[in-house]
């Protein structure tokens, strides 16, 4: 748990290279570079905190469920007898 309160969640490689670089630039699933233009070892920490903020992305399974659950309802609707 962080100092302020919050909890942090450890990010993958995949997750920060996702979002583009706000430092260096680089588009997501590039890597960063330095201002020399060579390869950075590491990523920026701002790209990282961009990563962060990021929410999830779903994955197809609770996709699927989300539009069934969806599709059920308004077929509810329009078939219920009154």
């Amino acid at each position: 748990m962080a100092d302020n309160g919050k909890v942090e969640r450890q990010l993958t490689l995949r997750q920060i290279l996702s979002v583009r670089c706000p430092t260096c630039r680089a588009q997501p699933k590039e890597k960063c570079t330095l201002s020399t233009g060579h390869p950075c070892l590491k990523t920026h920490l701002a790209r990282t905190q961009a990563a962060a903020k990021v929410s999830r992305p779903e994955n197809s399974g609770q996709t699927a469920l989300r539009t069934l659950k969806a599709f059920t309802k308004r077929a509810r609707a329009l078939f219920q007898n009154k």
